[in-house]
């Protein structure tokens, strides 16, 4: 009888390991996640956005994931955006011009009642860099 709580227990400690792991997952890693810090209100967080692993053709493309969630690093909060006034650039490693556009979507629905400003910049092992400078508007849960 013994045995099979020890049996028992174990294999419901081995499922909640097994059905918690994705919850676990380290979203920094993720590939193609970008990291950036925002100054939201009073607080600065760090972002991690990953929309659809760049799988989008761009923002006129309804395959893309504009409006995707960004998880609040360190924290079980997430940035629900719903405007934007952002530019993006890309700066070529091989010295070619850079190329950028600005972004200035918003939802239907407007809400939220935080305002984040951004200015970040991540470099690729090929020596390309990322940026992106502006706001976002939306609201933290």
């Amino acid at each position: 009888m013994r045995i099979r709580h020890i049996v028992t227990g174990s294999a419901i400690v081995v499922g909640s390991v097994v059905l918690a792991s994705p919850a676990l997952a380290d979203p920094i890693g993720a590939k193609n996640a970008f990291v950036f810090d925002a100054t939201c209100g009073t607080r600065t967080v760090q972002i991690v956005a990953n929309s659809a692993n760049g799988g989008g053709q761009g923002a006129q493309d309804q395959t893309t994931a504009e409006f995707t969630p960004g998880l609040v690093v360190g924290t079980n909060e997430v940035l629900h955006p719903t405007v934007f006034d952002l530019t993006f650039t890309f700066t070529p490693a091989d010295g070619s011009p850079p190329q950028s556009f600005t972004d200035t979507s918003s939802r239907k629905n407007q809400t939220g009642d935080v305002t984040c400003q951004i200015d970040a910049s991540q470099t690729d092992d090929q020596g390309n860099t990322f940026s992106i400078v502006g706001s976002v508007t939306g609201w933290i849960s």
